[in-house]
């Protein structure tokens, strides 16, 4: 059967706003923007990762303390919502000091925030443990606690250390042993409980959430990404199923990179490379709990960097020591590191035996993650450097792989129409590591006006220059309309409409041909949606806005904008309204047994695909 094709937004959870959210997006607002969505027929609401950050002034949220432990800071801070909160609690109250209420109309102050809502969740808890009114509930704590087996202590243990010692930074700890930390934080029992406790009541309004949006038919898609910190108890205590001696990143991205570091080395992420055949001992049970934590909350989800599932790309230094290379060449810093250079491990895709079995590796991990949770709806994020194994692979996986219309180019120059898209595809202009399409556009734009501005641009051709500078302007003015003219091609726009600043027109024809493409799955970013020309992360970067910007109103205030109508109308219009009623019942049913197949995967299956190579010889 062939599924409905869906559009979504792509709403971060920090970005959120309602009245009274303490000075981030919490669950109370993502339920508004469940029923704005619901009403304007989104299929699906795309959020970042969701879990533990960590304690930076703008902290990725792909780069998390744990796997599985969900950040409170998103947490609805209601007296419905949180036991041991008696009455509603303003902004506005004065019963706290004022350093520690969360300010900032447009950005998230991430240690605003923490230092509020935790003082308001640390009074809600004692009240919770030492009031009897409170008796069953602290049963039904316990029995929860209880049930989820190593990782939420060893998650308590983490916290109550990085509290002790002062930093996430478990190598710089005067301990480093886990079996001695695990001693060391027995001692501080009621602040694990404290930890437990917002692990707990993440899961319960979760849990809520997800059964809302399932009831308003509005997927909820979370992401999980490639990696985990390097700061991460999943790293401490677990240590032998990740090798500590390299960095998973991205190769270097030469002009099109906004740092130099990036432009010449690539980007350094931190995070740890798998030790995979470890993990297959015990049938990659670290895996399948990742996942079946994520699909808890959420319908589908996105892998971030499945690339880096069949090779990734590595460096052998910490990001903190990235400026010390950036100067160097590769020689230099091969003297620095006893030899070893950035590239793809375990192997790169120089030869087809490399190729041959890094498709084989990421053939069976991926099978590894949708036998965790079958029958839940799975997109790829295949930007990059992409082998030509990986996107069949994916199709034949069923998983949908991006589409960036003016990146689908092909050998004669001309740009892939939407409707030459194999269906198992997500399309967008850009996520949210890209700048927002509006700005793209008028970079554009801006390049052909300073010709037209110099004489040097005639119809919708450049003139002749006269000059090194002529031509300069001209060259970027030819690159412009060079991508002006593919995104015409793509949506059918006519030259009065694409030789002009982006407006509402272009805006409408942009979306109306991205949503009327074949892919299964098509999203915006809200800041296009509102007409807001604003970036949510610049790749390579830290700090500044990255990860902190919000949105200027609720989601009460956005069903009387405009742009909501336009949106529903273009949905619509293009064949993307999700089923409804029996319709959609119908067609889960038909899909429970389509979408994913029951893959069983086993230690004997992973030996005789990794141990050994072709014609039996030992690896």
């Amino acid at each position: 059967m062939k599924e409905k094709k869906l559009a979504g937004v792509v709403i971060p959870l920090f970005s959120l706003r309602r009245n009274n959210d303490h000075g981030i997006g919490d669950l109370t607002a993502l339920r508004q923007w469940i029923d704005w969505a619901a009403e304007t027929h989104v299929g699906f609401l795309q959020l970042l990762p969701v879990n533990t950050l960590s304690r930076d002034d703008c902290p990725s949220p792909y780069s998390a303390i744990s796997s599985v432990a969900l950040e409170p800071l998103y947490l609805s801070l209601e007296p419905w919502t949180i036991p041991g909160i008696e009455e509603r609690i303003f902004l506005e109250t004065q019963d706290s000091q004022p350093w520690l209420q969360p300010a900032g109309a447009d950005l998230v102050d991430y240690p605003k925030v923490r230092a509020w809502k935790m003082w308001v969740l640390r009074n809600a808890w004692h009240h919770f443990s030492t009031e009897a009114k409170f008796g069953d509930m602290q049963k039904a704590f316990k029995a929860w606690v209880k049930d989820q087996g190593a990782w939420l202590e060893d998650f308590a243990c983490y916290q109550v250390l990085c509290d002790l010692f002062g930093t996430e930074v478990w190598w710089h700890w005067p301990e480093q042993d886990p079996a001695r930390a695990r001693e060391i934080a027995a001692d501080y029992e009621p602040e694990k409980d404290f930890i437990r406790w917002l692990q707990w009541l993440c899961e319960k309004q979760w849990s809520f959430i997800r059964t809302y949006a399932d009831e308003r038919g509005v997927k909820l898609m979370g992401d999980i990404p490639i990696g985990v910190s390097l700061c991460s108890s999943d790293v401490f205590f677990e240590r032998h199923l990740f090798n500590t001696d390299w960095c998973g990143g991205a190769p270097a991205e030469g002009n099109y990179a906004a740092d130099p570091f990036t432009a010449k080395w690539g980007q350094n992420w931190g995070i740890p490379l798998y030790r995979w055949e470890v993990m297959a001992m015990d049938n990659f049970s670290w895996w399948r709990r990742r996942v079946s934590h994520c699909t808890k909350i959420f319908s589908m989800y996105r892998i971030d960097h499945i690339l880096g599932f069949y090779r990734i790309y590595a460096f052998p230094w910490k990001p903190t020591e990235n400026d010390t290379y950036l100067p160097l060449n590769h020689d230099e810093a091969a003297a620095r590191t006893g030899g070893r250079l950035p590239g793809f491990m375990p192997r790169d895709d120089n030869d087809q035996w490399n190729r041959n079995h890094n498709l084989a590796d990421g053939d069976l991990y991926l099978r590894v993650l949708l036998s965790a949770a079958p029958n839940v709806e799975v997109v790829g994020e295949d930007l990059g450097c992409v082998p030509d194994y990986v996107r069949p692979n994916m199709r034949q996986l069923n998983i949908p792989g991006f589409k960036i219309p003016h990146w689908e180019i092909k050998e004669d120059g001309t740009i892939t129409k939407g409707d030459e898209y194999h269906e198992c595809s997500f399309a967008a202009y850009a996520t949210h590591d890209f700048e927002c399409i509006i700005d793209t556009w008028n970079g554009c734009y801006e390049k052909i006006k300073r010709a037209i501005d110099a004489n040097l641009w005639e119809t919708d051709a450049p003139a002749t220059p006269t000059n090194d500078h002529e031509s300069e302007i001209v060259r970027e003015a030819e690159d412009g309309a060079r991508l002006l003219k593919w995104f015409a091609d793509y949506t059918g726009m006519k030259q009065d409409t694409w030789l002009s600043p982006w407006n509402d027109q272009i805006k409408d024809a942009m979306y109306s041909g991205l949503f009327r493409s074949n892919a299964r799955y098509a999203a915006l970013l809200w800041p296009v949606l509102f007409d807001i020309n604003k970036r949510l992360n610049t790749p390579g970067t830290t700090g500044g806005t990255n990860w902190r910007e919000r949105m200027p109103f609720t989601a009460e205030m956005a069903r009387q904008m405009p742009q909501t109508e336009w949106l529903q109308k273009t949905i619509d219009d293009q064949n993307r309204t999700p089923l409804q009623g029996e319709d959609a019942i119908k067609a889960f049913k038909e899909l429970s047994e389509y979408i994913q197949p029951v893959i069983t995967v086993n230690n004997d299956h992973f030996l005789k695909g990794m141990l050994l190579w072709p014609n039996g010889k030992n690896r």
